[in-house]
């Protein structure tokens, strides 16, 4: 697993697709969040699920929620 590349690569490319897809469709959306739960399902897959890959994919889950409750 090389976890530099993870977090140096995939996790800064994962954030611009999120800011690029909520601008497209809007963050308070069904769309965003299936989108979220499906391009992290796809990024976790892509390391064979390894533990800290879907420790990170949680952290940016739960972070988001807390966002999401502010707009609320």
């Amino acid at each position: 697993m090389n976890y530099i590349e993870f977090f140096e690569v995939e996790v800064p490319n994962w954030m611009r697709q999120s800011n690029q897809v909520m601008a497209n469709v809007g963050f308070a959306t069904d769309d965003y969040w299936r989108w979220v739960v499906h391009s992290m399902g796809a990024l976790c897959k892509k390391y064979g699920d390894d533990e800290l890959v879907r420790g990170q994919c949680s952290l940016i889950f739960e972070w988001l929620e807390g966002k999401a409750k502010e707009v609320e």
